[in-house]
C-alpha cells in the first residue's frame, strides 16, 4: 500500500476508458474525493473543495459532484476520469484509449483538454491508442508498435507523413484519406501472432509482402533516418526512406 500510494503521487497514473470504470452506487465528486483521501492527508471537506477545484478545470460544472455516473454524459465521464487522474497532482499521465467510444465532436473536446492541461500543469502525457489521427491531433512522438515490439518511432511528422516501415505504412493506408478516392482501405492479411510462441525473426514477417528469408530468422535492427526517426526493418538497411 505505501509503495502504491508513493508511486501515484510522484510517478504515473494510468486511466482508461471511463464507461465502466465509475463505481455506479458512488456520487462521482466522492470517488474522487476518496483518490485524495486515500493518499494525501486530506479531510473529507479538504477533499471536496480540491474535487472543485478539479471539476472547474476539466469543464464540468462544480453543481454536478453530488451527480451519480448515470447522470454525467460519456464526455462528462470522461472528465471525470481524468480529473480523478490529476488529483495528486501527476507528472506523468498515461492515457489508455482515452477517447474510445467518444463521438468525434466529444473526442476532439477531451483531446483539447488533454492539450491544455498538460501545457498549464508542466504534466508529460504517454498516450496509448490505434487511432492515428487522435495521434496527429495531440502527439510530439509517436512509437509504433507491433506484437510487443517498437518497429519505428520519431516525430509525428515523420511518422504520419515518412513512415518507412512495412507495417506503419500498412496502418496508416488502413484510415480513410477525406481528400482522396472513395474506396474502400487496405486492409494488413493474417492474424497477430501468438506472443507465448512469437515468430523468430522480425514478428510482422508472416504477413508482411515485402519479407525475405531473413525476415523470417533474424530481428532486423534499428536503422536511424536522421533527426530521432528510428525503424528496424531489413528493407531499409543502410538508411535509406
Amino acid at each position: 500500500d505505501q509503495f502504491r500510494a508513493r508511486r501515484w503521487k510522484d510517478f504515473s497514473i494510468v486511466f482508461q476508458g471511463a464507461m465502466n470504470a465509475l463505481n455506479p452506487v458512488m456520487k462521482v465528486g466522492d470517488q474522487i474525493a476518496e483518490v485524495l483521501m486515500l493518499h494525501r492527508p486530506y479531510t473529507k471537506a479538504e477533499a471536496r473543495q480540491v474535487v472543485s477545484e478539479l471539476f472547474r478545470m476539466v469543464e464540468i460544472d462544480t453543481g454536478r459532484m453530488d451527480n451519480y455516473p448515470h447522470e454525467f454524459s460519456g464526455g462528462m465521464k470522461q472528465r471525470a476520469m481524468i480529473a480523478m487522474a490529476l488529483a495528486c497532482g501527476p507528472k506523468l499521465v498515461i492515457g489508455d484509449e482515452p477517447t474510445t467510444g467518444l463521438d468525434v465532436m466529444v473526442q476532439a473536446q477531451i483531446l483539447e483538454l488533454m492539450r491544455k492541461l498538460c501545457q498549464d500543469s508542466d504534466m508529460s502525457l504517454i498516450l496509448i491508442t490505434h487511432d492515428l489521427s487522435v495521434l496527429g491531433e495531440i502527439a510530439d512522438r509517436v512509437a509504433v508498435m507491433y506484437a510487443g515490439r517498437i518497429v519505428e518511432i520519431g516525430s509525428t511528422e515523420d511518422i504520419l507523413e515518412r513512415c518507412v516501415h512495412p507495417y506503419t505504412r500498412k496502418l496508416a493506408a488502413s484510415f480513410p484519406d477525406v481528400n482522396g478516392k472513395r474506396e474502400m482501405v487496405s486492409s494488413i492479411p493474417g492474424d497477430p501472432p501468438n506472443l507465448i510462441n512469437p515468430p523468430a525473426g522480425c514478428r510482422f514477417h508472416p504477413r508482411c509482402s515485402e519479407a525475405t528469408e531473413k525476415c523470417a530468422s533474424e530481428e532486423p535492427p534499428y536503422i536511424d533516418l536522421g533527426n530521432g526517426h528510428l525503424a528496424a526493418c531489413h528493407a531499409i538497411t543502410g538508411g535509406t526512406r
